[in-house]
């Protein structure tokens, strides 16, 4: 549409003389004061001139405002257009919409419905048809009067504000998380901070309330205290106050806890997770008080589909009164959350919350790390993601203390033993700060849902590796101005701790960045078999700069000891010998829980990768060729990003058929050698079983999740070991019976007359008297 255009309130078109002016004259755009001319003979004689298909359109209107233009005024494309519902909350209350003089159990239903509607905005609904669709929060002082709802309307208000501001300050959400657009809403209304006074006031009315009720129950003198009852029955005072008493409390739980995660250097954590306590343990109440409410006021809807404990339909609540404060988009639908799916997400919210608080400030980065992997594997929201960032990096800071740089050096430093440094005392200060600032913006990438996550991995190791080769061109540079000759090894930097640290960080994300893939079943069926192996090859790379690190951290030791050898610190009263330190090969090295993961992962790896390559040869998997792109154009899909760093080496397509190809290997052997590859995970995950339960130092959400991972990894090698003895057993090309229990699965995506034609991420099988099936109920995942 022409900018100079314009629609009358009755309908009628209008133009502006700024539209009939010249081009030059017409780039000062209309203001208040313009005067309107009606159009509509104009346009009319238009329309009659013009044909099906044709636009009338400004020079700059292109294809794109074509495609993302809306038709104003139409009910079906305008959301401020629909006439159902009321216009204003004004209207909504003049007809009574918003009565102030409920009885308890209406009071109820409001908090229950609001308390919905707010656990539906943190899904990522916008908050003016979530929690302000509520017509008490619009008018919060006309509900004085009703002190109980006033007091909880308050304060939900004010938790608003603090997840709010939160998510806000954390900038780690996208579109689809979360709506952070206020529309001119009363969500910051002064006042709020006092808005535990009128809700301490009134749980102390309950509290002696309920005393009373309880007193009375059991027989003792009535309290000469005057109380007005909540309700006429006073053989339902006791449950309804339990119930009212409740709610509010939790309320007031939640805002504490908020409210001591703000304060700086973990400071509230303690306070934090008592009030935590308080809410799960109210929120356990909620949830037992559904019955007696419920049963008070029988429905044909069960609790699973509607948002509140009675199951009966709150007052005082309208969606559409907010939408003239929309954007001009499609109307959008709202379905709020149930009451069994709002207490299981704000319970959820408040261990991961009370999970947050007892994160220990002494964590070095790869432990940081993979506790916000571990953190992440209970698929978080949003709120936890946001309190979990702003608890890592305050200030800039790493937990509070200090800063990302320090603790960069400070892991660099704790490996390094007494060498000579190849770089200057500047070159060494850049390093480090840039390293310590894509650390910072790797920390927040970390924190994002797993879709926008591994989307910014890939820039993260683009960098990452640039920051590598010019870190490895310093120092070459700087070791020929020395006078060292020779090449520098690029895909080792063993002999320095500082690009050693650096090149095993990118091979920890490139890993992430492949499993993620897995996580967000990126990847297709013919696909799975140079996702391992290409896996594999940066898990080995990987496993080789930790064992590196850990050798000279343990040199190091010995060095700071005076011991030369790891024999030296068995043998007691034999004289120190002091010079060189005797290397130290891998079998003295101390595995760490992290090394003996790896091991797991690339021993499952490679019994995958050699399992698919039997039942290939085998004829159990056939390899449907697509005609829109062939293995070479997959393989260059999926990789073509880790082509463009040093570490991991990059390996081509040709490397990945030289390393698959079956030259001198029966299918036999392809079994058994995958059978072995299973059988060592078993061996190592006993190991890591042990390693995790002497770790003392391990976060119990990394300890649990070490835990979780065992008991998947054991049951993944077992199981694949039976189906590698059954396959092997049957006939070559004989068809496997599938029997596929995924609902999300594809109608078609097994066809039982062409055997096994697909695999996922670590699937288990298990067995029959009819055949093998795929049992893809409880997969293995990294």
């Amino acid at each position: 549409m022409d900018p100079g255009l314009g629609l009358s309130g009755n309908g009628a078109a209008l133009v502006s003389p700024s539209a009939l002016q010249s081009p030059a004259q017409a780039a000062f755009p209309a203001g208040d004061q313009t005067n309107w001319a009606d159009a509509t003979a104009f346009l009319k004689a238009a329309c009659d001139d013009m044909t099906v298909g044709e636009l009338i359109h400004g020079e700059n209107f292109s294809l794109f405002e074509a495609m993302s233009a809306l038709e104003i005024m139409d009910p079906k494309m305008d959301a401020g257009m629909t006439t159902t519902g009321y216009k204003t909350v004004d209207e909504a209350i003049e007809k009574g919409a918003a009565p102030v003089d409920l009885t308890v159990a209406q009071i109820i239903d409001v908090m229950d419905h609001l308390f919905s509607c707010e656990a539906t905005w943190h899904k990522g609904h916008s908050l003016a048809q979530t929690v302000f669709s509520c017509l008490y929060m619009l008018k919060l002082d006309r509900t004085a009067p009703n002190a109980s709802l006033h007091a909880y309307c308050k304060i939900t208000r004010a938790t608003c504000s603090l997840v709010r501001a939160a998510i806000v300050l954390s900038d780690i959400h996208e579109e689809e998380d979360f709506v952070t657009f206020g529309f001119g809403l009363p969500l910051d209304a002064e006042g709020d901070s006092k808005c535990l006074a009128s809700l301490n006031a009134v749980e102390e009315v309950l509290a002696r309330q309920l005393r009373g009720c309880k007193g009375q129950a059991g027989g003792k003198k009535k309290s000469t205290e005057e109380v007005e009852p909540l309700q006429d029955d006073p053989e339902l005072e006791e449950q309804f106050c339990e119930a009212l008493l409740c709610r509010l409390r939790f309320r007031k739980s939640l805002y504490h806890a908020f409210l001591y995660m703000d304060k700086p250097l973990g400071r509230g954590s303690e306070m934090a997770r008592k009030h935590i306590a308080r809410a799960l343990a109210e929120l356990s109440t909620m949830r037992a008080s559904s019955a007696f409410l419920s049963a008070r006021r029988p429905t044909k809807k069960s609790l699973g589909s509607t948002s509140t404990a009675s199951g009966q339909p709150a007052v005082g609540f309208d969606e559409s009164v907010n939408r003239r404060l929309l954007a001009p988009t499609p109307p959008r639908s709202i379905d709020i959350l149930s009451w069994n799916e709002t207490l299981n997400y704000f319970e959820q919210l408040l261990n991961d919350l009370n999970r947050i608080c007892s994160l220990s400030s002494e964590l070095d980065l790869e432990d940081l790390l993979q506790y916000i992997v571990d953190f992440q594997k209970s698929q978080p929201d949003l709120v936890a993601r946001a309190r979990l960032q702003l608890r890592l990096l305050q200030d800039g800071k790493l937990l509070g203390g200090e800063t990302v740089t320090d603790a960069v050096y400070r892991a660099i430093k704790m490996q390094n033993r007494p060498t000579k440094e190849a770089r200057s005392m500047h070159e060494e200060h850049n390093f480090l700060d840039q390293c310590g600032r894509w650390m910072m913006q790797l920390i927040r990438t970390m924190c994002t849902n797993p879709a926008w996550q591994r989307r910014k991995l890939g820039r993260f190791i683009q960098e990452w590796g640039l920051l590598l080769e010019q870190a490895e061109l310093s120092r070459e540079a700087s070791l020929r101005k020395g006078g060292v000759g020779g090449n520098v090894e690029k895909t080792g930097w063993t002999d320095d701790a500082g690009l050693g640290w650096a090149a095993e960080v990118l091979c920890w994300v490139v890993t992430h960045f492949l499993m993620l893939g897995f996580e967000l079943e990126l990847y297709s069926p013919n696909e799975y078999c140079m996702v391992y192996w290409y896996l594999d090859h940066a898990l080995m790379t990987l496993m080789q700069y930790k064992l590196v690190k850990e050798r000279r951290m343990l040199e190091a030791e010995f060095a700071k000891s005076g011991d030369t050898s790891p024999e030296s610190a068995k043998k007691k009263g034999k004289k120190k010998r002091v010079g060189t330190i005797k290397p130290i090969a891998n079998k003295d090295i101390r595995f760490t829980p992290s090394v003996l993961l790896l091991q797991c992962h690339i021993n499952l790896c490679k019994g995958l990768i050699w399992m698919l390559a039997a039942l290939t040869a085998d004829r159990k998997i056939l390899h449907r060729e697509t005609v829109f792109n062939s293995e070479l154009e997959r393989f260059t899909q999926r990789f073509e990003l880790l082509h463009k760093i040093v570490v991991p080496e990059p390996m081509t397509y040709l490397d990945y058929r030289e390393a698959t190809r079956q030259r001198h290997q029966s299918i036999k052997e392809l079994y058994q050698l995958s059978y072995d590859h299973f059988s060592a995970v078993q061996q190592h995950v006993q190991e890591l079983n042990q390693a995790v339960t002497k770790a003392s130092k391990m976060e119990s959400v990394s300890k649990t999740q070490r835990m979780a991972d065992i008991r998947q990894m054991e049951q993944v090698a077992a199981r694949n070991r039976v189906v590698l003895q059954i396959a092997h057993q049957a006939g070559a090309g004989d068809n496997l019976r599938i029997e596929n229990l995924l609902p999300f699965s594809a109608p078609g995506e097994f066809d039982p007359r062409e055997g096994v034609s697909c695999f996922r991420t670590f699937s288990d099988f298990t067995t029959s008297g009819d055949g093998i099936f795929l049992d893809r109920r409880s997969q293995f995942r990294f």
